[in-house]
């Protein structure tokens, strides 16, 4: 297909005649057309549900069936799913029924029993206009441009309220598309968003956008948080000089790792630097050194074990990288000026 943007699509069929959907699926699956994937529902309300779940790329469905009916579903489809076509196949021809259809923004109208060469000529016409319709969608980029530079602006300002603000202004664009629109938009965005970054850095943004394998509404949330994290980091690490990259590396690393006992020369061997040079620069960007940046790190997190946890204080200490309570108490006393039996008691800031 041409004029297709993918290579493959996916289609829900809706009939409570076992009989139809077997004749639909044979046709689809024996047909040339790029249908990767079929599912099925027996009526209007497992249809709805598998749309919130899976999402499909074209919807064809019968008329008269229990619980809810073809033309109560394009309806809601109408809504729900605005950019989803849909296709009915009825033993109505009454034209009160084909108003109502195209009411509700139905492409085609096709009697039983179905003909081959029209069910697929329809279907093919249907799944050709697609791109037609994501085109339309995409001539929103110059707002997504707008929302772009506001997100990368408040990731370089360090802004974390502006960023979660546009986050979610991002997420609420996608409400009621379908998933594979979904995945397209934020693909575009995504570009945009880097786009942005390297615009205003004056040096190209790198960050590989990860392939999307999930299948449910919650996975696609997720899929478009964790990408968002990702970019943050890869701005602000475009974002800073050569030694500022590096100890903004170097911070993450030991975030990761404060737990265990690294030694400076791992530390500084693992962003590319000596020892001595990495121990300077270290403290003159952050102010303090790694040992302290490290102590800080192990006594926030004991901090919060103390507070939310009734886990008792040895498996605390060793969970934050002390080999004994001892060491922990000895830490606690000498930067907090208490024990940490004083601050679960108390819960001393």
């Amino acid at each position: 297909m041409e004029k297709g943007i993918r290579k493959v699509y996916t289609i829900l069929l809706v009939d409570d005649e076992s009989t139809t959907i077997k004749l639909m699926r044979y046709m689809l699956e024996s047909s040339k057309l790029p249908v990767q994937r079929i599912f099925e529902a027996s009526d209007g309300k497992e249809a709805l549900g598998i749309m919130r779940e899976y999402g499909a790329d074209l919807i064809i469905t019968d008329v008269s069936m229990p619980y809810m009916t073809g033309l109560e579903l394009c309806r809601q489809l109408s809504g729900e799913f605005k950019y989803t076509p849909s296709i009915i196949v009825s033993e109505h021809d009454k034209f009160d029924y084909v108003r109502e259809a195209l009411l509700c923004g139905v492409k085609d109208y096709l009697l039983k029993p179905l003909s081959k060469d029209r069910f697929l000529c329809s279907v093919r016409r249907t799944l050709e206009e697609l791109p037609e319709t994501v085109h339309s969608i995409g001539e929103t980029s110059d707002r997504w441009r707008g929302l772009a530079d506001s997100w990368v602006e408040a990731v370089l300002q360090d802004n974390r309220p502006a960023q979660e603000t546009a986050g979610r202004k991002w997420l609420a664009s996608l409400h009621a598309v379908p998933p594979y629109l979904c995945v397209k938009w934020h693909s575009a965005f995504h570009r945009i968003l880097l786009q942005s970054a390297g615009a205003k850095l004056e040096r190209e943004v790198e960050c590989p956008l990860q392939p999307y394998r999930g299948q449910t509404g919650a996975d696609l949330a997720n899929w478009i948080t964790a990408d968002f994290k990702a970019m943050q980091h890869a701005v602000k690490l475009a974002a800073y000089t050569d030694n500022q990259r590096m100890i903004y590396n170097a911070q993450k690393y030991i975030q990761q790792h404060y737990n265990k006992e690294i030694t400076l020369e791992e530390l500084a061997s693992s962003v590319g630097y000596s020892a001595p040079y990495f121990s300077y620069l270290f403290k003159l960007k952050t102010g303090i050194s790694y040992m302290a940046y490290r102590t800080q790190l192990r006594l926030k997190r004991a901090q919060e074990l103390l507070l939310k946890s009734d886990k008792p204080m040895p498996q605390i200490a060793s969970e934050v990288g002390y080999n004994d309570v001892t060491s922990l108490i000895r830490a606690f006393k000498k930067e907090l000026g208490y024990t940490p039996s004083d601050y679960r008691k108390g819960g001393l800031v």
